[in-house]
C-alpha cells in the first residue's frame, strides 16, 4: 500500500493509462506505482476488464415499439380511474353500508 494521494491520483488515470492515452512519463510512474501497490493493481485488473467487456446492442424489434408500450400503458392505467368509477364505487360503498346498518 502507498500514499492514499498517489493511488487516488493513479486511479484517476487508470483508464487513460490502460486505454494508452498518457504521457511517456505518467505511463512510467504508473506502472512504477502498479509493481507496488497490491490495490491499485486490483483496480487495474478491474478497469481493464471493464474496457475490455462487450456492450450489447439493443435488439431494435424488441425496442422499436417500447415507448408506445409504455404510453398506452399509463394511458390504460389513467382510464381505469376516471370521476364516473370513483363515483360509482362511493355509492356502492354507501348503498352497502346503509345496508349494513339497516340490517343490524
Amino acid at each position: 500500500m502507498t500514499n492514499n494521494d498517489e493511488c487516488a491520483e493513479i486511479g484517476d488515470l487508470l483508464p487513460e493509462f490502460m486505454a494508452g492515452r498518457v504521457s511517456a512519463e505518467d505511463h512510467d510512474r504508473i506502472r512504477e506505482h502498479l509493481a507496488r501497490c497490491a490495490e491499485c493493481r486490483e483496480r487495474a485488473n478491474a478497469v481493464s476488464l471493464l474496457q475490455h467487456t462487450p456492450v450489447p446492442v439493443p435488439d431494435p424489434d424488441r425496442w422499436e415499439h417500447f415507448v408506445e408500450g409504455v404510453v398506452d400503458s399509463a394511458e390504460r392505467r389513467r382510464r381505469l380511474i376516471t370521476p364516473l368509477r370513483i363515483w360509482t364505487v362511493l355509492a356502492i360503498l354507501v348503498a352497502l353500508a346503509v345496508a349494513i346498518l339497516l340490517w343490524a
